[in-house]
């Protein structure tokens, strides 16, 4: 069990004997963070009358102006009532509603699925002559419904009726117990409510007509009625205990606003003119807040605590958040402690600090009562300017100055020696009266003589400055140089001279020569460097890795300061300035450890770097010195560090017009909105988008980091950023999620947030105008088949004229040539056959080459039809049942298009009077052929490939294998044959 386990144990111990929890306790000494924000940051009324926070974890506010809102990162003001009257209080109720109540008028808001907020008013159901009431001040919830309490009635809303309840005189304060709702009337009876009227509950005589700002549940079926003046009263068996009363100077004299309850039975109170005082579990003050520490005015409105159980502060002039739930609280200037905290030493019941502005004391008591406070400090005038470091020894404070060394002689500092810059003190041996300080300019001597150190002399033969030295038990002295490395030096026996010394730094083992630091662990000494620990090996006179601290602290990280505390545990500073991890580790046995680092994670950049020191009062109570005082940390507050939060998407917005699609518009922006939006389609000119988001984690929001995503555009996560905005510009059509996470400044990641949106595509790409494209294609597919056929006849006609042309010739000539001689004219007559046949081959070479032209022109229409076919037939299965019938009736065209005998007849015609009948010749000489048989033939003829053949004939290649078969077989040709040699020589 670890000692941090040992504490929590015994607390728990306690929580059982005693009334005082382990939950949350709030220290007696020092001062809570505390964030201010006026009216003019969140823009709003200076007065806020109620606080709440909702299921999104929103902060929400009770306005003079209305409903204000704060996420984390912004305040919106985001509803009035329709008379615009000051709101005065807000409940969330069971059905997750959250309801207000303001001036004359009360309601609900409704949120729908975008983020939209509008007020439902309950008015219209009062019946009319109770209409005119003043302020709503509380709304409280019981098992029998929800009650709106007035001056002048209360109203009771249930099954969505309101019943009203009127009062035998006006009403002044109200409060819930238990289940019941007590409310104090203007004579100060008290009563309480029933379903349909007001029972007395207490007379006003009981309690010598107190005014009762609150009443709560005690002990032992007590009621404890806090007065407007006096104190707080236990009641019991219908008679005031003002016995036991509980009073105090505070209590007594100022006039008490409001309470708040807050976790661990702790109780806050807040007053008209002096502030807020917390009081613990047994009505002891441990807290008074007020101007002077911290919140901007005196005048306590409203209190409200968050889910962490930090608590929310309405004055008069603004909103405070008060870190009531930390475990730091500051002690710095509030108690007239200046500068930047260097060393810090208790002795006796004071508490001793250094600072760049001097040495400073004050009184540290075991408790502290804010109302008669003891912690204040107070500057020793002598000691102004730099102190270095403090120590106590034998009972003696040491002050280590810029001017030299000092001690206190009953509060008196006295100058021990004059030489300047005094780092440090350190004893040579244990048992030894030597000590050695380290200096500008080198180390010097000191013994302790009658319980004083006295100074002995400057050792020679070393004029470093020796800011950091420790000592090993064997007399071996080491010190660090932050901008060389680490000297290693041997006094002689006479502790006058140093008379050995060796230099060590990356050259002998250190990752680099920079920013060395040591420390005394468990008497070993070891160096801090930019990457991890480093042992000292004698073996090797060089430096090597630490196994046991970077196993626990890493290698990557600079090693800033170790140190161990009277219970062995060992705190640490790591990382950079102003990313630094701040942790201890917790040993218990076994040689296991536990490190601790989750509530130090609020030390982030505060520590004087290089400077670092860390004084354990004791195992509950640490002090860090700071940059601005000192903090103070309690180790026994039992909080949930790893508790889980939420991120919220705070609005949505289109970059295009700056309008808003998602989360709540302005006030003077605000238009009707249904109860549910469907899924966001944007159209595609709006295609650029902003979000904005935050987390319901407020310690630190400005630190809590974002990772988010756009699901169909972002190709990875985008790394945690500190920045709570994310753009996109020119999106494609298409769906979108946006997804979001958070993490806050305890590493916790929070819930993921989706938001799911649509972009349309452009108009031109609508399903109509693809349907339309589609039928535009087809009829002009229509008009190029039409075109290319007549392209044919064309051809043909023009070669029928040609032909007979020559006939006509040739008729002409012979008739010429009868009346030459016989011989001649036979000879010419062979000449010009012979020409004619030349021709003719050129011609039949032209024809065959328009032939095939042809061919390829059908080839190609086929093929287009068959993809336009085939894309129809994949449309029909999605299209809608109007436009089945037109898709089945163009395929249906198509068809019959490649189907059709017509191409085939006309190109038969063409090629047998090209090839000289060669069709009709093979189906005269070879019966058997068939009609598929000539067309391949043909096609043989023409030289085609095969997968112009299958285009041609409308089969696949594997079929005209088929029918290559078929055609040898009728032609009854043996495999030795080649079956195109055949067909172009037949």
């Amino acid at each position: 069990m670890s000692r941090l386990q040992k504490r929590l144990l015994i607390a728990e111990l306690l929580l059982i004997i005693s009334p005082i929890s382990p939950y949350a306790q709030i220290s007696d000494k020092g001062v809570p963070n505390i964030e201010n924000f006026s009216y003019e940051v969140y823009s709003a009324g200076a007065q806020n009358w109620d606080i709440l926070q909702d299921d999104t974890g929103v902060m929400l506010f009770a306005n003079n102006y209305g409903l204000l809102e704060y996420n984390g990162h912004e305040w919106n003001l985001t509803l009035q009532t329709p008379n615009k009257t000051v709101m005065r209080s807000l409940h969330r109720g069971s059905d997750g509603r959250i309801y207000l109540g303001a001036q004359n008028d009360f309601g609900f808001i409704k949120t729908n699925n975008t983020g939209q907020k509008r007020y439902h008013s309950l008015l219209p159901k009062i019946p009319d002559r109770f209409k005119n009431f003043s302020d709503v001040w509380e709304i409280y919830e019981t098992s029998y419904g929800l009650y709106f309490l007035t001056n002048e009635a209360v109203f009771c809303y249930q099954n969505d009726t309101v019943t009203v309840i009127n009062p035998l005189d006006n009403l002044k304060s109200f409060s819930k117990v238990n289940d019941s709702i007590l409310v104090q009337d203007i004579n100060h009876d008290i009563f309480v409510v029933k379903e349909n009227s007001l029972e007395k509950r207490i007379d006003s005589h009981e309690i010598d007509n107190a005014f009762i700002l609150k009443i709560s549940e005690g002990e032992d079926d007590r009621l404890m009625l806090t007065t407007e003046l006096g104190g707080i009263l236990p009641y019991i068996d219908k008679s005031a205990d003002y016995a036991n009363k509980i009073s105090n100077g505070y209590l007594a004299k100022n006039k008490i606003h409001c309470t708040q309850k807050l976790r661990g039975g702790y109780l806050a109170i807040g007053s008209v003119a002096s502030g807020l005082l917390i009081l613990d579990q047994v009505y002891q003050p441990v807290q008074w807040l007020s101007k002077k520490n911290g919140l901007q005015s005196n005048t306590i409105l409203a209190l409200g605590t968050d889910n962490i159980g930090n608590l929310w502060v309405a004055t008069d002039v603004g909103i405070d958040y008060v870190e009531i739930a930390s475990p730091f609280n500051k002690i710095n200037a509030n108690y007239n402690l200046e500068g930047t905290v260097y060393s810090m030493v208790s002795q006796g019941d004071l508490l001793y600090a250094g600072t760049n502005a001097g040495l400073y004391v004050s009184k540290w008591s075991k408790r502290e009562n804010p109302l008669r406070p003891t912690l204040g400090f107070r500057p020793f005038e002598r000691l102004s300017g730099q102190v270095w470091n403090v120590y106590a020894i034998h009972g003696v404070i040491y002050v280590c100055h810029q001017n030299g060394l000092f001690y206190l002689d009953h509060q008196e500092p006295k100058k021990i020696s004059s030489y300047s810059g005094a780092w440090n003190l350190r004893q040579l041996k244990r048992g030894s009266p030597f000590y050695l300080q380290g200096t500008y300019t080198g180390i010097h001597l000191y013994e302790l003589v009658d319980g004083i150190l006295k100074h002995r002399w400057k050792i020679n033969g070393f004029e470093e400055t020796s800011r950091v030295i420790e000592i090993e038990e064997n007399g071996t002295i080491w010190m660090a140089h932050g901008y060389k490395g680490i000297f290693k030096l041997t006094l002689n026996n006479e502790l006058d001279t140093f008379v050995a010394q060796q230099f060590y730094s990356s050259k002998q083992g250190f990752p680099t020569s920079l920013f060395i630091n040591l420390f005394k662990i468990d008497n070993k000494i070891v160096f801090g460097t930019e990457y991890g620990t480093y042992l000292y090996s004698p073996d090797l006179d060089s430096m090597i890795k630490d196994p046991f601290f970077n196993k626990i602290l890493g290698d990557t990280e600079h090693i800033r300061y170790l140190k161990e505390d009277d219970e062995g545990d060992i705190w640490f500073v790591k990382g950079d300035d102003l990313h630094d991890q701040v942790g201890v580790i917790d040993f218990f046995e076994n040689d296991k450890y536990e490190v601790i680092k989750a509530p130090m994670q609020k030390l982030h950049g505060k520590l004087n770097p290089g400077f670092e020191n860390i004084n354990v009062q004791n195992t509950n109570s640490v002090l860090f010195g700071t940059k601005n005082g000192f903090v103070l940390f309690d180790r026994t507050q039992n909080r949930n560090y790893s508790k889980q939060f939420n991120a919220v998407l705070t609005h949505v917005k289109l970059l295009n017009n700056d309008s808003l699609i998602y989360g709540q518009s302005a006030i003077d922006e605000q238009r009707p909105v249904k109860d549910r939006v469907g899924q966001i389609l944007l159209p595609n000119d709006l295609n650029s988008l902003s979000f904005a988001f935050s987390s319901d984690h407020y310690e630190d929001s400005k630190e809590v980091k974002y990772s988010f995503y756009l699901e169909g555009h972002d190709q990875d996560t985008h790394n945690w950023v500190k920045s709570n905005t994310a753009s996109y510009t020119n999106l494609p059509s298409g769906q979108y999620t946006f997804s979001l996470k958070a993490k806050n400044i305890y590493e916790v990641q929070s819930n993921e947030v989706r938001y799911t949106f649509l972009i349309a595509p452009p108009w031109y790409w609508s399903k109509t105008f693809k349907i339309i494209y589609v039928l535009v294609s087809l009829v002009l597919l229509w008009l190029l088949i039409k075109l290319f056929r007549l392209n044919i006849k064309k051809v043909q006609r023009k070669e029928r004229l040609k032909q007979l042309r020559i006939l006509r010739k040739n008729q002409a000539q012979f008739k010429k040539d009868k009346l030459i001689s016989e011989k001649e004219l036979v000879l010419l007559r062979n000449q010009r056959l012979e020409d004619e046949i030349a021709l003719s081959k050129s011609k039949m070479e032209v024809l065959n080459t328009e032939l095939a032209s042809s061919i390829m022109a059908i080839t190609q229409k086929n093929e287009v039809l068959i993809k336009v076919r085939n894309e129809l037939s994949a449309l029909l299965k999605k299209a809608k049942e109007s436009n089945v019938k037109f898709i089945g009736k163009v395929i249906h065209l198509i068809n019959q298009d490649i189907e059709t005998e017509q191409d085939w007849k006309q190109f038969k015609i063409h090629f047998d009077k090209v090839h000289g009948n060669f069709l009709e010749r093979m189906k005269n000489e070879f019966p058997d052929v068939t009609g598929k048989d000539l067309q391949l033939a043909a096609y043989l003829r023409l030289n085609l490939s095969s997968k112009e053949i299958a285009s041609m004939m409308n089969i696949t290649l594997r079929s005209v294998e088929g029918c290559r078969y078929r055609l040898r077989k009728h032609l009854d040709l043996d495999g030795s044959i080649n079956l195109s040699e055949f067909i172009l020589r037949y």
